[in-house]
């Protein structure tokens, strides 16, 4: 045999023997499209134009729970209810820093949008004067980049990120006068803009308004940004709507304002651009990106990226599905990473809660905002407290520091204000679920606020009208309930009296399980009787919950499937299932299992269950408290299969900061938070043959939780489950979790 021979023999046996396999690619198996258009799943085909239909959801370039996100722009403004950009335009107007509310209808705020553009005697400034053509690559569209070609410009976008930063690649074929321009997006008129043409950058501010509580009014905070670029500029301007000024380095307020810089290169011209951005002032925007981006390797800057989204979306392993639920699997869980927004800089530095523009600094912690807490304590903060433990914690935490510096626990906390935006006190519950849980937060100090929440009015009308306190408090503590007279004008969502009702039971009892943890026992007594309020909006010769006046009479405007004025997004059906804190009560007061069975499976095979908005959302988990675990199965698993999808309708409602994709989420693993702060989940079943939850052991000691099935079995249903070889009951603990057990589905 020849040495060369040999040699050959030995080479093949290591990389044979010795090689490992390669690590999974989760970005794979992300679409950021997803939920970017008007969905097309079955529930909104049969009942097209009665609901809010867009997934609301943008391809964002971020890094998990990020302070910015990164996206095409195909909507110029701010307002409320408009995404910064829709799947199925042809043209878009530039690449936005944003800070949506991913999936919401709320508002964007203090974002900018950069245009890479040849100003080649064309001077087009206002956005919808530069609608481009574009072509999006879909095959390399990430969490972690997005390449964008301007065909008719022959100009390519390139862009990746960080938490606090983005970084751009603007490639030009043919350089005509190669530019960037960049747009301040205030509605109002109130931004700011400067040219440093010594340090080669450019500032600014975006000032934000408040809408809901306090609308118009300015919040004390303003998303400011630093862009640099590796190239210098020879010939720069600013704009104000269609004025333009060449040579004229700053601006502040009025229409559309912006500025733009013009490069001398020539050729196949590239140009970098770097954004910090920061909510507390241009000199912390610089600091985040001087510490996030120290150099000028955008390669080195995505690779980053990647690894980071591999590494959290690895935290939940699936395995034995087909590449369709892999792709709506993985896309969920990066729906489910966007929010709470991180805020604080680097060095701590966040703007005071409710704090007129003072400037707090975070010691030891993330300081997080953003809390949709209508939508997302149901799941997607459940969610977060297994695979991102540490991020909640910080989140939990910021909640109490809000309380503390407006004195108030915020029911609804966005851009740094009160917003009393839906209805409920749901950041009691959010706080109830942590403590139960056993994460690391003071605990004396959050029940002063969760108590003065549940039994305090503000003395001061001014503080309630600025969104501070529960709405209709006066009201639900004299009566029980919310009588209809009380139309709760001091609220973006006036009346829902009865749906105010359900909730604040629900929260009553989520404060008196901290109350008893504290051994505060007269406080959980009296908490967990207010918790039987439900009862009193339910009308028995109906059958359902109503709308009651203060004399105890029921409402004859009552129809059980209609949308009507005392019921919060949903019908009185969907709301008389909202007990999740008191499901064996609600089946005693609606007539017993037989009853709610009938009534159940009459609000599933009817199809009058809704599940493009949150109060329907554990209606499906209740046939196992009427021993039905199979009904349970056949309901999520339809669920999974009909109300998401693939391509940009994929989502049958607003995804809601991230709640309906956490619903997907938990129910394809096969288990879920009916009611958190109890410290259960029920359980459904997986469409994966194997499910490995992978944690973190400062949290969860035994480091991981597994999910076996019998193959194949996708979207069949199980007859009997286990939970480390011994039989259970349709449901596992928390301390479950905690231990790491195995829990396993079988025929």
């Amino acid at each position: 045999m020849s040495l060369k021979t040999v040699l050959s023999f030995t080479l093949i046996s290591i990389a044979l023997f010795s090689c490992k396999p390669e690590p999974r690619d989760y970005l794979h198996h992300v679409d950021p499209l997803i939920g970017t258009a008007l969905a097309n799943t079955e529930s909104v085909r049969q009942r097209p134009g009665d609901r809010v239909n867009n997934g609301q959801t943008i391809p964002a370039v971020t890094a998990p729970f990020g302070m910015t996100q990164w996206t095409p722009q195909t909507q110029p403004t701010e307002k409320k209810c408009i995404a910064p950009f829709y799947f199925g335009t042809i043209s878009i107007q530039g690449f936005r820093a944003t800070h949506w509310l991913s999936g919401s209808c709320t508002q964007d705020y203090g974002s900018f949008t950069v245009y890479p553009i040849s100003l080649n005697n064309q001077y087009r400034f206002m956005p919808n004067q530069r609608n481009t053509l574009y072509l999006m690559n879909n095959d390399t569209l990430s969490p972690a980049y997005l390449s964008v070609l301007f065909p008719e410009q022959s100009i390519m976008t390139e862009l990746t990120a960080t938490k606090r930063s983005g970084y751009f690649r603007f490639s030009w074929l043919d350089a005509v006068n190669p530019s960037v321009i960049i747009d301040v997006n205030s509605d109002e008129g109130k931004g700011y803009i400067k040219i440093d043409f010594e340090k080669q950058e450019i500032v600014g501010y975006n000032p934000v308004h408040r809408i809901y509580s306090s609308s118009g009014k300015p919040s004390g905070i303003s998303g400011y940004f630093v862009a640099r670029f590796n190239q210098k500029f020879t010939k720069y301007g600013t704009y104000s709507g269609t004025d333009y000024t060449f040579d004229a380095t700053e601006r502040k307020g009025g229409e559309s304002i912006g500025a733009f810089v013009t490069f001398d290169v020539k050729d196949a011209a590239v140009v970098h651009m770097k954004m910090g951005t920061s909510f507390t002032s241009i000199e912390n925007a610089r600091l985040n990106l001087e510490t996030e981006i120290p150099g000028w390797e955008f390669e080195k800057t995505k690779s980053d990226l990647e690894n980071t989204w591999n590494e959290m979306l690895s935290r939940i392993d699936v395995e034995g599905g087909t590449n369709e639920e892999y792709m709506k699997f993985y896309t969920a869980l990066y729906h489910s990473l966007f929010h709470p927004r991180l805020v604080s800089d680097v060095n701590g530095s966040y703007p005071r809660f409710a704090g007129n523009s003072e400037i707090e600094k975070a010691e030891g912690f993330d300081y997080y905002d953003d809390f949709s807490n209508w939508d997302i304590y149901r799941t997607q903060l459940p969610l977060l407290s297994i695979i991102a433990p540490k991020e909640y914690n910080d989140m939990v935490k910021s909640l109490v520091v809000k309380a503390e510096q407006g004195e108030w626990l915020p029911i609804f906390p966005m851009w740094s204000s009160y917003t009393s935006a839906m209805i409920g006190d749901h950041s009691t519950a959010v706080i109830a679920d942590a403590a139960m849980k056993g994460f690391d937060i003071d605990l004396e100090k959050a029940y002063k606020y969760l108590f003065k929440n549940a039994f305090e009015i503000p003395a001061d009308s001014a503080e309630y009208i600025d969104g501070k306190g529960r709405r209709a408090l006066a009201s639900y503590i004299k009566y029980g309930f919310i009588p209809l007279e009380d139309e709760v004008l001091q609220a973006f969502h006036q009346r829902e009296q009865v749906s105010r009702t359900m909730e604040y039971a629900y929260n009553d009892w989520a404060v008196a399980q901290v109350a008893k943890k504290l051994g505060k026992e007269e406080d959980y007594n009296e908490l967990m009787a207010r918790a039987q309020n439900y009862r009193n909006v339910f009308d028995p010769e109906k059958g359902w919950v109503c709308g009651r006046f203060a004399d105890g009479t029921f409402t004859e405007d009552f129809n059980p499937n209609e949308h009507l004025s005392y019921i919060t997004e949903g019908s009185p059906k969907h709301y008389t299932f909202y007990v999740p804190h008191d499901v064996n009560g609600l089946i005693e007061l609606m007539g017993g299992k037989e009853k709610f069975s009938q009534e159940l499976n009459s609000l599933i095979d009817n199809a009058e269950y809704w599940h493009g908005n949150e109060p329907s959302h554990q209606i499906p988990y209740l046939f196992n408290y009427i021993g039905n675990w199979q009904k349970t199965q056949q309901v999520v698993k339809n669920l999974l299969q009909t109300e998401y999808g693939m391509g940009a309708g994929g989502i049958s409602g607003n995804d809601d900061a991230g709640q309906m994709s956490a619903w997907y989420v938990f129910g394809a693993m096969g288990f879920y938070p009916v009611c958190p702060g109890s410290n259960e989940y029920q359980l459904s079943s997986p469409v994966f043959s194997k499910v490995t939850i992978r944690t973190d052991k400062k949290y969860y000691p035994a480091g991981k939780f597994v999910i076996t099935a019998e193959p194949g079995m996708n979207y069949n249903v199980y007859s009997k489950v286990s939970l480390n070889g011994k039989a259970i009951e349709p449901v596992i603990t928390h301390d479950d979790l905690k231990k790491g057990r195995e829990l396993q589905f079988g025929k």
